[in-house]
């Protein structure tokens, strides 16, 4: 039985719009059979894309960290991400999906086969978190589910292959909780399954760092630049369980989400809290330099 999309898509495949009913890709594209493909999800604020630059940087970081060669330029990318948005039928801000796959190839792990990538881009309206918990905060649980070790799998590297998160989430959502936290080998603490976690304890905010095993989030970028211009202290450090148990405040970061606070945490740790005055200080200030 086929599937009906649960809302609507503007579709772009290699520099051509597609109808999103019928849009696909070949099932030898190393993209579906080993989820060989890297992406970027960008928004627009007021109609224009917000922080272009930082996510085609890690784009081409990505692609590097994975040796595919990209035919394309920056400005052909850009183009095509604006020629999506010039289609869009909606009256809101936009989301869109860059996806870069290896391409068609033999069924073998090798890419020597797969001549040139493809290229997709889909955009829809910006999907609105619910304002209650924006207000009230988010769920999380502590996972089960480990993080890829950067030896294996480095989560630095955006990529299409999803799986690990895809448990982590569906635990989360088994267990009444809106988003996982997941711990590295080392029971240190990483991220969620699409965002950045950050915990406030005596007036200093703290986030794993980047040797922890996670990605470098755009929005977790300009939350630490904005919190250290602003003289408020920022440690990007290892932390444990303990930790965030311990934590006066919880938020989590990301380019859809925002800043966005946690009220309770589940699973493996306990803790309650709610929306503290730091966290609505780096709100202010993201949104604000955001021009949300």
């Amino acid at each position: 039985m086929k599937t009906k999309l649960d809302t609507d898509y503007i579709v772009r495949i290699n520099m051509e719009e597609v109808d999103p009913e019928t849009a696909s890709v070949s099932i030898f594209d190393h993209g579906f059979l080993f989820g060989d493909s890297i992406y970027e999800v960008v928004r627009t604020i007021n109609g224009k894309l917000y922080a272009w630059k930082e996510h085609l940087e890690r784009l081409r970081r990505s692609c590097k960290r994975v040796g595919l060669e990209l035919p394309w330029s920056d400005d052909d990318l850009e183009n095509e991400v604006q020629r999506a948005l010039e289609s869009k039928f909606w009256e809101g801000e936009s989301y869109i999906r860059l996806i870069i796959t290896r391409g068609v190839g033999h069924i073998d792990l090798m890419p020597k086969t797969c001549e040139e990538p493809n290229l997709i881009v889909i955009a829809k309206e910006l999907p609105k978190l619910r304002a209650e918990l924006h207000e009230t905060g988010l769920v999380l649980c502590v996972t089960d589910v480990r993080r890829n070790s950067r030896d294996a799998m480095d989560p630095g590297i955006k990529s299409g292959n999803y799986l690990n998160n895809v448990l982590a989430l569906i635990e989360a959502r088994e267990k009444g909780a809106d988003d996982s936290v997941m711990l590295n080998a080392n029971d240190h603490l990483t991220e969620c399954t699409t965002s950045n976690v950050f915990l406030v304890e005596d007036g200093i905010v703290k986030t794993p760092s980047l040797e922890c095993g996670i990605l470098p989030g755009i929005t977790r970028m300009k939350v630490i630049e904005i919190a250290r211009n602003n003289r408020i202290a920022v440690e990007e450090t290892e932390l444990t369980l303990d930790d965030l148990e311990s934590a006066d405040e919880i938020f989590i970061t990301g380019s859809i989400k925002g800043v966005v606070p946690v009220k309770q945490i589940i699973g493996q740790a306990d803790w309650e809290g709610a929306r503290g005055p730091v966290t609505e200080r780096l709100r202010e200030l993201f949104y604000k330099s955001a021009g949300i």
